[in-house]
């Protein structure tokens, strides 16, 4: 097959990570599991014999999402792809994704980048266009996008600093100022999960709000603001952290211990 996939693991949930695996290697040629020091590393051991295309990568420490991505290019290349789809270890993809993407790719022109598709969150109602089959987005996740490897290359890959969260930006950001283009198709090719989301009402305008964790409340603030210096986002940037500063505050439970860890982020975002 044309196409390989990638699964960054970390604590993954079995059951889930059975319907994520089991859905996405009858479509590619290989799937690479890369895990970062998962507690229930034997479980997801259990897995892999019933699949013949599965190659995992033991990190046995958490080495962050950046360079699991990074080895899963690498790895990839090596196996002489020239496509891998990147997966959370929580998303399920459709049966069709890649039959969608290389429809696409087969019409796409050479700067194309990333392909990517609407999706279903689990918590909550994500908006998607339908007007048009296809059209080109500046920004997308990283989870359920099929990336052209020499184009992520030729980018320097990505950025190991960031660790976790906001990784997709960057690479987003990375691409689409050197020439490339990203693009989603207005088709629903998976089911994924944005933190713990619940939507809220403030002055008549939805809001999604998204439980993280203080710990990935820090990296958050911290990579936004990093991420702003390092591409000069300016104002917006400036926004879009204060807005997540008062969602957590109005809105979210255990405010203390995530404001603490959101402000360490920001004194952080600075130094980094």
């Amino acid at each position: 097959m044309a196409y390989a996939a990638g699964i960054v693991l970390y604590n993954p949930d079995i059951k889930r990570l059975e319907e994520n695996v089991s859905a996405i290697a009858p479509q590619v040629g290989d799937l690479i599991l890369i895990d970062n020091g998962s507690d229930d590393l034997d479980d997801v051991k259990k897995l892999i014999p019933r699949f013949d295309n599965i190659t995992l990568i033991e990190n046995g420490a958490n080495l962050g999402i950046a360079k699991a991505l990074n080895q899963i290019i690498d790895k990839a290349e090596g196996l002489g792809y020239e496509w891998v789809l990147t997966l959370d270890q929580d998303t399920v993809c459709k049966p069709d994704i890649i039959s969608k993407y290389d429809g696409l790719i087969k019409r796409a022109k050479d700067k194309v980048a990333v392909v990517t598709s609407n999706f279903e969150d689990r918590n909550v109602a994500v908006e998607s266009s339908v007007e048009k089959e296809y059209e080109k987005v500046s920004l997308c996740i990283t989870s359920g996008s099929l990336n052209r490897i020499s184009c992520i290359k030729a980018v320097g890959g990505f950025d190991e600093k960031l660790f976790i969260d906001m990784v997709d930006y960057d690479i987003c950001y990375a691409l689409t100022r050197n020439g490339y283009k990203i693009i989603r198709m207005n088709y629903t090719g998976f089911l994924h999960e944005v933190g713990k989301s619940n939507e809220k009402r403030f002055l008549g305008r939805k809001m999604i709000i998204y439980n993280h964790s203080p710990l990935r409340k820090y990296y958050w603030v911290r990579n936004s603001i990093y991420l702003k210096r390092k591409y000069k986002l300016g104002l917006k940037a400036d926004k879009r952290v204060i807005n997540r500063f008062f969602q957590t505050l109005f809105f979210e439970k255990d405010r203390l211990p995530k404001l603490k860890s959101m402000l360490k982020g920001a004194v952080d975002g600075y130094k980094l």
